[in-house]
């Protein structure tokens, strides 16, 4: 690549990473006043929401995100437009329909034994007003807009926790919490059609003369091919929440997630540099190319994430049990989770790599094995260890899944596992030169 791609490239790595940095502090400041005042019950409530709507947006939004990344990337946004419109709107009102059958015929269950009905209806609007911001921002991705992306995910973040405190310190109330995230929700699209219709019409004349059209057949075909994958590295995060929110009471389960909150902290880095080399990956020619950026991009962010996640639980243990008495519960379960958040980082990096060589079939058996595993560990453990057996469980499936990635990508490229961990003397002098570039 020349110096420019390259700068490029670690330009809109660091503002991304600088933006998931900011709405860290953020959050964390925000949780000196939060989790002080917030009982678990309504915090279990507000996850409650998030991971059941998630799961819609996940599970019923067939993968469409991936696909627009990769289309928008080679293609450019004009000859993708009518085909994004048309499965927005399909998968749309699939979530509607079938997310409002599931929670009906669910609402009695033990998952929401302790769930008032109105928050059923919520689970249905959150994961709706997801998809579509997930389709506004995968848009963005693929145009190579980071920074109109990071605007979005900061205003976002700011508004979410201006919404909290005030909710923490003017009136506790989970229904107004959430009413608060799906109207932000709301603004965020806005904003993202905003950002993705200025320039239009240069963009428009620009490629009158590109031939190449993406059907939304075609992207159907490719989404399918990366959906099957990407629900299972959904389960596979999120089956130990789901466990605790069955067998559990609410309150158990509002401490979960705050364990799993902190741990995602550590994924910061990783989700930064995989959601901007993908579209780039995309767009190149040269496998050699591709081939460097992944390699490289790998092995930092998986040095960075074990400091960072080491250091991350030393913070915890020194300060939840005087400044969050009420969730110190979460301590035990980071323990173990902590270490599958490590290897997770490059299954992030390796997969959105694979998806972007245009076979994202490949990551279906990793993340295939890491939900056996998952389910098989919580049989085993959760009888034994509890709360904490959902967390080792967690960490034992993240990890697997790691390290199955990690094989098919050497398989696939036909590279040797230990230039996966070890920096090459060509990648430390591109390393000096992307800092030397940054610093200048």
């Amino acid at each position: 690549m020349n110096k420019k791609n390259r700068s490029v490239i670690l330009s809109d790595s660091l503002n991304t990473f600088g933006t998931n940095i900011i709405n860290t502090i953020i959050q964390v400041l925000s949780t000196l006043i939060i989790l002080r005042r917030i009982r678990p019950e309504v915090s279990g409530l507000i996850a409650l929401v998030q991971l059941w709507g998630g799961g819609l947006c996940t599970i019923l939004g067939l993968s469409v995100t991936a696909a627009i990344i990769y289309f928008v990337s080679k293609y450019k946004i004009q000859n993708v437009k009518p085909s994004i419109k048309k499965l927005t709107l399909c998968i749309s009102f699939i979530i509607v329909l079938i997310g409002a059958c599931v929670v009906f015929l669910l609402r009695n269950s033990s998952f929401f034994k302790e769930t008032a009905p109105v928050y059923l209806v919520f689970i249905v609007v959150y994961g709706l007003c997801s998809f579509i911001l997930s389709v506004c921002t995968s848009v963005l991705r693929g145009e190579n807009k980071f920074r109109s992306y990071n605007i979005i995910n900061l205003t976002q973040q700011i508004l979410v926790t201006l919404l909290a405190i005030g909710i923490a310190m003017i009136y506790t109330s989970a229904l107004l919490w959430v009413l608060g995230i799906i109207a932000i929700n709301v603004m965020m699209i806005i904003i993202s059609l905003y950002f993705i219709n200025r320039g239009a019409a240069q963009k428009a004349a620009s490629s009158l003369t590109d031939k190449h059209y993406a059907t939304a057949g075609n992207m159907i075909k490719y989404s399918l091919k990366s959906h099957v994958s990407n629900v299972l590295t959904y389960v596979n995060s999120n089956f130990g929440g789901y466990v605790v929110q069955g067998a559990y009471n609410i309150g158990d389960y509002g401490v979960f997630s705050k364990a799993l909150t902190i741990i995602q902290k550590v994924w910061i880095l990783p989700d930064a540099v995989s959601q901007v080399i993908m579209s780039r990956i995309a767009e190149m020619d040269k496998r050699e190319n591709k081939l460097r950026i992944t390699l490289i991009s790998s092995k930092i962010v998986s040095y960075i994430t074990t400091i960072a996640a080491f250091a991350l639980l030393l913070i915890a243990y020194a300060f939840v049990p005087t400044v969050f008495p009420m969730y110190k519960g979460l301590l035990e379960p980071l323990k173990f989770l902590i270490i599958g958040c490590i290897f997770i980082s490059y299954s992030k990096i390796l997969g959105n790599s694979i998806a972007a060589f245009g076979k994202p079939e490949l990551n279906i058996i990793p993340t295939l094995l890491g939900v056996v595993v998952n389910i098989i560990a919580s049989l085993l453990l959760v009888p034994v260890m509890g709360i904490n057996g959902v967390a080792l469980a967690t960490s034992l499936s993240l990890t697997v899944q790691s390290f199955s990635n990690i094989i098919i990508f050497c398989r696939f490229t036909h590279i040797h596992a230990k230039r996966l961990f070890l920096l090459d003397d060509s990648e430390k002098k591109t390393l000096k030169n992307f800092l030397v570039s940054f610093i200048h």
